[in-house]
């Protein structure tokens, strides 16, 4: 089982998608009220500090390169933050995006079942969502007509996103993946790419 949820600041809506079984935790559905985007600095460049985070980082960039955006650099300050955050729902069993206005872009997965997934596998659920994607100006960018059905996609590809940091925690048989993106993407009137 996976769930999978997106964090649009600027437009700022946010979800929780892929309806499954409960798991034994809590989801939780955002508010859909807009919140302002503060300007942060940008990251410093970094270098995943072990093989998942190398291997996280390369699945997304694989996607990048097909649509033709620019690679995405390593932010250990994106990082730190995404496991702040992936910790904290793995501690409460929860799912749901960070209230927080912490200025990026935000993808977060989770799987459990007593399987081990791989980064690839955590990543290519967000890339999977390209199947119901549309090329067109953000939000009108699903063959659905709700742009959360390929926000994870959206964010992953975003042209001008730069740095990405991630983090995966685990307790049990459960997993969590939270990616943390600057600047962050999914910004009305935009196109992805």
């Amino acid at each position: 089982m996976r769930r999978a949820g997106v964090i649009a600041l600027a437009t700022v809506a946010a979800l929780t998608a892929a309806a499954c079984a409960d798991p034994g935790f809590t989801v939780y559905e955002p508010s859909p009220q807009a919140r302002p985007v503060s300007a942060i600095e940008i990251p410093r460049d970094s270098r995943p500090s072990d093989d998942v985070e190398s291997r996280l980082l390369a699945a997304q960039n694989a996607e990048r390169s097909r649509v033709g955006s620019p690679p995405l650099r390593w932010a250990d300050s994106l990082e730190a933050e995404a496991r702040v955050w992936a910790r904290e729902l793995i501690d409460s069993n929860r799912f749901a995006h960070d209230p927080a206005q912490h200025g990026h872009g935000e993808n977060l997965w989770t799987g459990w079942g007593g399987r081990q997934f791989t980064p690839e596998d955590m990543i290519g659920d967000w890339v999977a969502e390209k199947a119901n994607y549309r090329h067109g100006v953000f939000p009108n960018v699903s063959r659905t007509g709700n742009w959360s059905d390929v926000g994870h996609y959206t964010q992953l590809v975003w042209s001008g996103t730069t740095h990405v940091g991630c983090a995966v925690e685990t307790r049990g048989d459960r997993s969590v993946l939270a990616c943390r993106y600057a600047p962050p993407g999914n910004i009305d009137g935009r196109m992805a790419y």
